[in-house]
């Protein structure tokens, strides 16, 4: 990478961080320009010369948060676990995630903010949190629990559950209490996966 790549990818970062600071402290109601620009130390109209437009920096600030989540579920990683095991507290760590961080679940998962720049699909095809969710269920075929014809399918239905319940949860359209999300997600990957 060359010295103006290097310094190009330096200022993005730091209105990448700007905007994942106000999105903490207001939610995606209170991000603008001005106060990304005010927050990176820079005019708000240095941010143009980087993004196309606040929605671009959306989603670089989505993609930025599944690596986020994807930190947080390595520390779940524990090499005395079976591959059913692992891929459960993989599942619940990436609930808690989420069921902790409400606004950033919204962000990635809830708001229209458009398509990914080509170049943020170039760099970053599928997000590191995908992979590790992906290969975690492909252990699960290669221990025998699951048929690798399945495997797909599993990564489907366990995405699609577990995004539901976050959804009511956070949404406050459930009265169960995170525990008990907790208890339902595990029965449901037990049987979806037996041996």
């Amino acid at each position: 990478m060359d010295k103006k790549e290097i310094q190009r990818q330096r200022m993005m970062t730091y209105f990448i961080d700007a905007a994942k600071e106000i999105l903490r402290e207001e939610g995606v109601k209170g991000l603008s320009a001005r106060k990304v620009g005010d927050r990176a130390g820079y005019s708000y109209a240095t941010i143009y010369n980087y993004f196309k437009d606040l929605n671009e920096l959306l989603v670089y600030c989505t993609f930025d948060y599944l690596e986020d989540c994807y930190q947080y579920l390595t520390k779940y990683k524990k090499d005395s676990l079976n591959a059913k095991e692992q891929l459960m507290v993989y599942t619940i760590a990436y609930f808690k995630y989420f069921a902790e961080n409400p606004d950033t679940f919204q962000l990635v998962f809830v708001e229209e903010i458009g398509n990914p720049p080509e170049e943020l699909l170039q760099n970053r095809s599928i997000p590191s949190v995908a992979k590790l969710l992906g290969e975690s269920i492909m252990e699960c075929a290669k221990a025998g629990y699951i048929s690798e014809d399945a495997v797909d399918t599993l990564g489907e239905l366990i995405a699609s559950s577990v995004h539901g319940k976050l959804l009511f949860y956070i949404n406050r359209r459930t009265t169960e209490e995170e525990e008990d999300i907790i208890k339902l997600i595990r029965s449901e990957v037990e049987f979806l996966i037996k041996k």
